[in-house]
């Protein structure tokens, strides 16, 4: 090989990777930044401007710094009032936040602002249930199963939700538990199980593992996989025939068992009988609304979709319903007052089983407001999807560009001092002090709203309250005077060290 030819190729070689350099740079550096620009035009507050990683560059120094990854994003309305967005980058997006109300409920309303693939196409390829839709399947999804979602299921679902905290109960009682978020997950997983199936599913197994084992490994892989470097940079295609395709082939045989219980639900049940049923779950609720015979037809609900329904609430209470419970448990453990308070709440309205009705969990009063202030001061979900505009569009007086990554800021909103007093202070009362009687609509938003507002948040609310009855009502908490609460991003906002928690016993 000649000389001249090693020089060609040499040369090719490295203009190859000075056009691989100089696009890399654009896509994520110069485009971003233009658009930034543009934005800050209109008055938008840049947050922060980090390549690639925006804001989450902000949590490692947070952590560093304030002992809490968000500490930052927290403290960013206290520093910026009145701002009605901010804006960083991810990626190769711009990202905006809304902070005001009326711009908003524009956002929820806008029928051009959509989920982004990102990340929700990784779990697309085993769940396509409700909180993945858009458009008319969304609506034909909701209405579906808003039809078994009413308040009889929910207050037919108390009794069985008492029974699982109590079996749990029974385990941890005067043990330490290294970490309380996971076993309030698994609470969480068996409580959606009987909501849809009035039944566990322990004595079915796949590879060794119990169904709904099977399905947790499956939603942690497949975040662990929508946060990966190699998605990130690559994109899904990259992955389809690796991890994806172990992760498709594991949610097909899962789904075979569950088609297998289905199937045989309906073919046993007899709609006379079902009329007559004192405690009902949703599958008896959706085969009484559809009708058995209607169940498979065109414009009804199908056992795929029912199956899809399933592993969507499931995966959304493992994660969102465990973490408050786990984080409920450490509030109670740090700010004793709270838990005398509630105690004596419980003691004087839930005398016995029979007391535990919705009635009774609705007009506590201070159960509410600690719920509140959990979800307020532990705002689990950042952004547990993201949206972008597939048009330009106009919020407010915000000119947005197509492709611009939106969002409401729930976290930055929670820790608004305009609304709330002091707020890195975990306070309860301050939900019954009359300080938050004209809190505006959309700055409190745990469970989002508009349209696509969580479809299980009474279910997930009264799920929360029964298991801090039954354990305030059971045990002591005790957790090492030496932990430190230190608030980290991994799929949702959590823990950087495992919460463990001693339940010792009361005394009677």
């Amino acid at each position: 090989m000649g000389l001249g030819l090693i020089a060609q190729i040499i040369i090719f070689i490295f203009t190859a990777i000075s056009l691989l350099a100089i696009c890399f740079v654009y896509k994520f550096y110069v485009k971003p930044k233009v658009l930034m620009g543009f934005y800050e035009k209109q008055g938008v507050k840049s947050l922060c401007f980090s390549p690639f990683i925006g804001k989450y560059s902000l949590v490692s120094k947070d952590i560093v710094s304030k002992g809490d990854g968000f500490y930052t994003i927290k403290d960013f309305l206290a520093q910026n009032p009145d701002c009605k967005y901010s804006m960083t980058n991810l990626a190769d997006f711009v990202c905006i936040q809304i902070y005001d109300p009326d711009v908003i409920r524009e956002f929820y309303n806008c029928k051009y602002v959509v989920k982004h693939k990102f990340g929700v196409e990784i779990f697309q390829e085993f769940i396509n249930g409700i909180i993945f839709a858009e458009g008319e399947e969304h609506t034909r999804k909701r209405k579906i199963i808003s039809q078994a979602f009413h308040y009889q299921l929910l207050q037919s679902m108390i009794p069985p939700l008492s029974e699982i905290y109590d079996e749990f109960i029974d385990k941890v009682r005067d043990k330490k538990v290294d970490d309380c978020i996971s076993m309030f997950q698994d609470i969480s997983a068996e409580s959606v199980l009987r909501l849809f199936f009035s039944k566990s599913f322990k004595d079915y197994k796949y590879r060794n593992k119990t169904i709904t084992e099977n399905l947790s490994d499956l939603i942690n892989c497949a975040g662990q996989i929508a946060k990966s470097t190699e998605y990130a940079f690559l994109g899904k295609g990259f992955l389809r025939f690796g991890k994806l395709l172990t992760l498709k082939k594991t949610a097909k045989e899962i789904k075979k068992i569950f088609k297998e219980v289905i199937n045989n639900r309906i073919n046993s049940t007899n709609l006379q009988d079902l009329k007559h049923k004192q405690r009902k779950d949703m599958m008896d609720y959706l085969i009484e609304n559809q009708g058995i015979d209607q169940i498979e037809s065109e414009n009804k609900i199908t056992i795929d979709t029912i199956i899809e329904e399933f592993i969507t609430f499931y995966a959304a209470g493992l994660d969102t319903t465990g973490h408050t419970l786990g984080m409920a448990m450490y509030y109670l453990s740090v700010y004793q007052e709270c838990t005398k308070l509630l105690a004596e709440e419980i003691q004087a309205t839930i005398k016995s089983q029979a007391d535990l009705t919705s009635e009774n969990i609705k007009n506590m009063k201070y159960l509410q407001a600690f719920v509140n202030e959990v979800l307020r001061h532990y705002t689990i979900a950042d952004q547990l999807f993201m949206r972008i505009a597939t048009q330009d569009i106009k919020l407010g007086n915000l000119k947005v560009k197509k492709g611009t990554i939106l969002n409401v800021g729930n976290l930055e909103n929670h820790f608004d001092p305009k609304y709330f007093k002091n707020p890195h202070q975990f306070n309860p009362q301050r939900w019954l002090d009359g300080s938050l009687d004209k809190l505006p609509t959309y700055i409190f938003n745990p469970f989002s709203a508009g349209k696509n507002n969580c479809i299980g948040q009474h279910f997930a609310q009264i799920n929360i309250k029964i298991g801090l009855i039954k354990f305030i009502q059971s045990f002591n908490f005790e957790i090492d005077p030496n932990y430190k609460l230190v608030l980290t991003f991994q799929f949702l906002i959590e823990p950087q060290q495992p919460i463990a928690l001693t339940f010792k016993s009361k005394k009677l």
